[in-house]
Parts: structure tokens; sequence; C-alpha cells
């Protein structure tokens, strides 16, 4: 399910929570399942559902595990909460991921809880990346320092960079603060399985080096596949979402890449029935499109096949 796409406001990026590797994947698809743009979500907008078998082909894994895993994450889900602090005040807010969960005999059903809306939906600063780049992650620190180092790239505007961290700091937002007093057990037990997890999965590559005797400071020297295409469409989301004038190229782009983004969305949650070319095709010009950033390598036969297709189904 290579289009499927992670949108999250920056404070998530840099809060503090601890889930399991399981836990973390059950959020990341539920959260690729949403619609960003909506304002003001009702409760159906913000619930998520799908049966075992959609997501056992999300994961890469079996039917049968499907069922087991996720009734486990789901039930400690339940009780997992996010703490989000804002540096300009003291204090923090916590509240829960979701508020509800529904097994049926094929399906879970998910709501996520309305303090967690602002952080989802209708975003001013966010990150955005596909599912499939950290799906296979095996370590549950991975994805919290991936979304982290992807929110320094997208701020800056580049692709490539060192990004550094005091120890406390790095230790504080992973909820390790009293957790491998030793550099060499936080080495062998954090930090490698992250770089093994973003060199070997992820569209990340990722060395980090030290400083400091002791160690004070970490220090992340992180590329980034393709960041620049991704930084202008992050760009160009963001002006949509915050209501600016747009101009009329992007307008067009934009206008079409949200309706072949809620087309995939609504086939994938059986809201359509796409017929197996137009779920190639639709597939196919969403994975180019994550690969340069834009539909300006179109050909005209290409836009208007794209354009009948998510008009057929009214999503422009």
């Amino acid at each position: 399910m290579s289009e499927l796409v992670v949108f999250k406001a920056n404070e998530l990026a840099i809060s503090r929570y601890d889930l399991t590797e399981h836990e973390t994947k059950l959020i990341l698809c539920c959260v690729a399942l949403l619609n960003p743009t909506i304002e003001n979500p009702t409760r159906k907008e913000r619930t998520v559902s799908f049966t075992y078998n959609q997501y056992a082909q999300m994961m890469n894994i079996s039917r049968e595990n499907a069922y087991g895993v996720l009734a486990k994450a789901t039930r400690e889900l339940m009780t997992r909460t996010v703490e989000i602090r804002n540096p300009l005040v003291k204090g923090f807010e916590i509240f829960q991921w979701t508020n509800y969960a529904k097994f049926s005999s094929e399906k879970l059903e998910l709501v996520f809880s309305e303090e967690i809306l602002p952080y989802l939906f209708q975003l001013k600063k966010f990150i955005k990346y596909n599912l499939e780049h950290v799906k296979s992650f095996e370590n549950k620190y991975s994805m919290r320092i991936y979304e982290w180092l992807l929110k320094e790239l997208t701020q800056k505007k580049t692709h490539k960079a060192n990004i550094e961290i005091s120890l406390d700091e790095f230790k504080f937002m992973l909820m390790l603060e009293n957790n491998y007093h030793e550099f060499k057990r936080l080495n062998q037990w954090v930090l490698k399985p992250i770089s093994k997890d973003l060199n070997t999965y992820s569209n990340m590559k990722l060395v980090v080096d030290k400083r400091g005797r002791p160690t004070d400071t970490l220090i992340f020297q992180v590329e980034l596949d393709r960041q620049m295409d991704l930084v202008t469409e992050l760009e160009n989301n963001q002006i949509k979402m915050n209501g600016d004038k747009i101009p009329t190229t992007i307008t067009s782009d934009s206008h079409l890449h949200n309706g072949l983004r809620k087309t995939l969305h609504d086939a994938l949650t059986a809201k359509i029935q796409l017929t197996s070319f137009e779920a190639k095709f639709l597939s196919d010009m969403q994975s180019k499109y994550d690969l340069n950033g834009s539909f300006s390598w179109l050909t005209q036969k290409q836009r208007t096949t794209l354009e009948n297709i998510l008009a057929k189904y009214g999503r422009i």
C-alpha cells in the first residue's frame, strides 16, 4: 500500500510518549487513513476502520498474525498517553491517542480522541512521509527519531544536515531519563538499532556521532532521499491548508493530487470499488508523484485519464 501517507503536526514529532513497535505501527496506519484536510472533523471523520486482511496487506504480515497483533496493540494503546510541551511556557498537555475501539469478526474500528485532533487535521507546520518507508522498522525508537529528523530537515529546507541534540534532551524526548546511564549501553540498545532501521528500511541515511567526555551531545548526520521534492510538496500543502492564495499552476496540481489521495483512501476503506485498471493506474500515479513531488511529468493522455477517473468517483 505504497500510497498511504502519514501527516503529523510538528509538535507530535517531538512529543513524549512510549509505544511498543506494534502500537506505533497501528497508530501510523490509522493516521495514514485519515484525511488531514478536513476542518472540524466529526466523530465519523476521526474514526478509522479496516479489515484484518487489509492490515495484513499494509504491514506485510499474515492474516492470522494480523488479528493477534491488532488485538494486543489496541488493548495496550487504549491506556497510552502522549505528552506535548510548549517551549514558550511552563506546562504541558497529556491526552490519549484514541478513546474507543471495536472489534468485529472481520475488522477493527478505532476512534481518535478529540484532544489529538489539532495535531492531525488542518495542519500549519507538519511532517509528511510515506508509510512504506517506515513500516518495517524493528526498534520502537526508530520511528521517533525518523520523525524528529524529518521535522528538522523540513524546517531547514534541506535534504542533508548535521543535527545536534544534548544527550539529556534526547533521553527526555524518548522518556529514557532513568535508563541507560552508561553511554555504551544507550549506544548498543538504542542508537545502533535506530541507525540500522533507518539505513536498511527507510529513505534516510544516518550516521550517529557524539561529543564530550563524558558524552553530552549527539550528532545525527542525516541525508534524506529526494528531500528537495518533499520540501516543495510540503510547502504546497501548507499553503493550501493555511488558506492563502495559491498560484494557478500549484492549485491545479494540488487539486488533482488531493483528489487522487481521497480516491485511494476511499478505495482502501471500501467506500468505493475501483476496477483493476483504475487501482493500478492510480497507485502508479501516486508513486510517481511521491518520487517527483509534482505532476509536471504527466503526459496529456495521463492527465486526462487521471481526471476522468477522479471525476467518475466525484473526487474532483
